[in-house]
C-alpha cells in the first residue's frame, strides 16, 4: 500500500470520527433544549421594570395610572420621536432617558433646562433607580414599578 492511500485513509477515519463528535454534542444540545422546553431554570427570576404616572401635571396626553413597560432604553422629552412625548412647557425637547444595564435601571438627564428630580433631588448624572422611587420631569411624576416574573 503506497503512502498517500495510507494518508487518504488515516484523514478519512479522522474526517469521520470529527463529524461524529460534531453530530453527536449537536444532538446533545437540542436534547437540553427539548427537555427543559426553552424555560429558565427554576429560582431564576425575570425583572421587568416600568413606570408609572402619578401625576400627569400639564400634558394633556398623559393620564394618571397609565404604566409603561420598560423593554430597552426609553426617551422622555417634547421632542417628537421620544417614546414619552410632553407637553409640558418645563420639560426639554430631549429631557431624560431611562436605560436598564445589568438587570438594573438608570435615569440620565439630558442636559435639560430644568432638570431631572429623583425623590425631589436634581440629579446632575446618571442615577440608579429602585422600586417606587418618583421621578419629576416638569410637572409630571413617574412612580419606578418592579414585577418579579418566573
Amino acid at each position: 500500500m503506497s503512502s498517500s492511500k495510507l494518508i487518504n485513509i488515516i484523514f478519512g477515519i479522522a474526517f469521520m470520527v470529527l463529524l461524529y463528535v460534531i453530530i453527536f454534542y449537536a444532538l446533545k444540545i437540542m436534547y437540553k433544549d427539548v427537555k427543559t422546553g426553552g424555560k429558565r431554570r427554576q429560582g431564576t427570576a425575570k425583572k421587568n421594570y416600568g413606570i408609572e404616572v402619578l401625576t400627569a401635571g400639564d400634558n394633556d396626553n398623559l393620564e394618571e395610572g397609565t404604566m409603561l413597560l420598560l423593554r430597552g432604553p426609553i426617551t422622555i422629552g417634547r421632542k417628537e420621536g421620544n417614546t414619552v412625548q410632553l407637553t409640558d412647557q418645563y420639560a426639554s425637547g430631549n429631557h431624560a432617558r431611562l436605560a436598564i444595564k445589568n438587570n438594573e435601571v438608570y435615569i440620565e438627564d439630558l442636559e435639560s433646562t430644568n432638570g431631572v428630580f429623583l425623590n425631589e433631588e436634581k440629579i446632575d448624572q446618571r442615577a440608579k433607580l429602585r422600586p417606587n422611587d418618583k421621578i419629576r420631569i416638569g410637572s409630571v411624576i413617574f412612580k419606578v414599578i418592579k414585577s418579579d416574573k418566573k
